[in-house]
């Protein structure tokens, strides 16, 4: 049975409305919560990472009890430190803590680097997502793994859970990799697949903040039309706890409603946030002359999650792009309690 509650609207920020302007039009601004049950602690591996975060923040206001573990060591900000290409610290953390649920957005997720450095990167988004599979496996905890769209190789275009992984590239093969060997510990795991997370993040490294810092700088941006699914993180966050909540297991296709190509998205972020949409340059993929091959169209069809989560489904761009100008000021006061980025050091 769903734990999670009828959607309830909480207005965000001040009291006092927010405005703003999306796609031309005026708005009022609020933001869907949903409480969801969760039997037992929570751990989060990648807290400060943009899917990792808003994992946080999504389970910390149903009133979870809910730590997460960072790969970079914080003087601040209560994170946990982890390296999970170390086994004997990864159990080390989760035998410490007693996690009913381990959420693992962490990952090496520059597919260009991944594609150049296959075995470097292996260790991380392999080995160490196994790492924490095996030791959840030990303690009796349910593993929610994040793969990627990439996992197909864009000659079919659509895809569903049932649809054989295809990988063309090496990022793609170990997130393909990875989701067999989580499955393979524990059929209740939860390995969900999701394609281009936006939204607020502690680095601004997703690509709608890119838009907006060069657009906001009058700086042009040369952009692909790759077609594919934009997913609003809060979104994907709230979808993971209900499907947590509803104790399901197996592949998840967790992308935004709306397949769309990447230079299109990218003049309706200008749009969204009063930028000059003529900035953004459509040119062919080939021009940027990547390592990496990519799949030209991976849309991800999501209608096993929208039959399971009736009162959670799937965004689309313009709603997914107008909560994230209403979060903006909660997320200016909220970062405000995070550790600085420029600050970070990694493990010795």
């Amino acid at each position: 049975m769903l734990k999670y509650n009828t959607p309830r609207r909480k207005r965000l920020g001040p009291r006092a409305p927010l405005g703003g302007v999306l796609e031309g039009r005026k708005t009022q601004y609020t933001r869907i919560w949903y409480s969801f049950g969760v039997d037992g602690k929570i751990m989060v591996i990648g807290g400060t990472g943009l899917v990792g975060n808003a994992l946080l923040r999504t389970w910390t206001a149903s009133r979870a009890e809910v730590a997460a573990a960072t790969y970079h060591c914080h003087p601040s900000g209560g994170f946990l430190q982890l390296d999970m290409q170390d086994e004997a610290q990864v159990r080390a953390l989760l035998e410490a803590h007693h996690p009913a649920v381990v959420a693992v957005p962490a990952a090496n997720p520059f597919v260009d680097y991944c594609e150049l450095h296959p075995a470097e990167t292996r260790r991380v988004n392999v080995d160490g997502t196994l790492n924490v599979a095996r030791a959840c496996k030990d303690l009796g905890a349910r593993m929610v793994f994040y793969s990627s769209d990439y996992v197909f190789d864009g000659l079919k275009g659509t895809y569903t859970e049932e649809d054989a992984p295809c990988p063309i590239n090496e990022y793609g093969r170990q997130k393909a990799e990875a989701e067999r060997g989580v499955l393979a510990c524990d059929p209740r795991n939860l390995v969900l697949r999701t394609s281009g997370a936006y939204g607020w993040q502690w680095e601004p490294k997703n690509f709608v903040l890119q838009v907006r810092k060069n657009l906001s700088e009058g700086k042009p941006m040369r952009v692909a039309a790759l077609r594919y699914n934009p997913t609003y993180v809060e979104n994907l966050a709230e979808i993971t706890a209900a499907l947590v909540a509803a104790g399901a297991g197996g592949i998840f296709h967790t992308v935004g409603a709306e397949e769309v190509a990447r230079d299109e998205f990218a003049r309706r972020v200008a749009r969204a946030f009063g930028l000059d949409a003529s900035l953004i340059q459509t040119v062919p993929a080939a021009e940027f002359k990547s390592p990496t091959p990519r799949p030209k169209q991976s849309s991800l069809i999501t209608e096993k999650v929208r039959r399971l989560l009736p009162g959670c489904p799937p965004i689309g761009v313009a709603a997914g792009l107008e909560r994230m100008l209403a979060m903006e000021r909660e997320w200016a006061v909220y970062a405000r309690t995070l550790p600085d980025p420029a600050a970070k050091v990694s493990p010795k």
